[in-house]
């Protein structure tokens, strides 16, 4: 059994500008998402990248989304947006990455590498978020809970001074979507085993 009990962590994507509307996208895309200009290969006449290797600080200091370490484990990660959330949860050696949006089933995003699957986590909210509902300046990361996600939360969650409405609005949304999150995991799990 999974143990995903509720129990805070910060980061910028690595991002690149449209050469034909100057939007600024994820740099894994391969379509603006403004002006619909595809990236080819090698375009600008620049070399492929080799040997590239993505640490986790600079993955989570390039996310336009702030990520709470749920448990205070660093074992459950998960960011949120207005419309859109992702996590990457620890079992059993593996790292499983979990997303989910208002009007999509959630699934299962990737299995591995903590990096990887943090990655494809992050690549989920900026497909399924605006950079405006994302963007971590946003004063409401820093308000006070409001009474209604604190009439939603655990108890001991109503006497932490320090918890912001990101950070519960982070805790609810796996709270509202824990079950789904363990099927998921618990089932790539075995399968991976197998």
């Amino acid at each position: 059994d999974v143990n995903l009990d509720l129990k805070s962590g910060t980061g910028d994507a690595p991002m690149k500008d449209c050469p034909e509307c100057g939007a600024n996208v994820p740099a894994a895309s391969m379509e603006c998402s403004l002006c619909g200009h595809i990236w080819q290969g090698e375009e600008g006449g620049s070399a492929p990248l080799t040997d590239f290797i993505m640490s986790e600080i600079d993955l989570l200091k390039r996310s336009s989304f702030r990520w709470i370490d749920l448990f205070g484990d660093d074992l459950a990660l998960l960011a949120c947006g207005f419309k859109a959330w992702a996590g990457i949860f620890f079992l059993n050696g593996r790292w499983f990455a979990v997303g989910g949006a208002e009007g999509m089933q959630t699934h299962l995003l990737s299995i591995g590498e903590r990096t990887v699957s943090l990655a494809s986590a992050d690549d989920w909210l900026n497909e399924n978020e605006s950079d405006e509902s994302a963007h971590k300046s946003k004063k409401w990361l820093n308000q006070s809970p409001s009474e209604k996600q604190l009439s939603l939360l655990p108890p001991e969650y109503r006497m932490d001074f320090s918890l912001t409405r990101y950070q519960a609005s982070a805790l609810l949304k796996f709270k509202f979507n824990k079950q789904t999150i363990q099927h998921l995991i618990t089932q790539s799990a075995e399968r991976v085993a197998a």
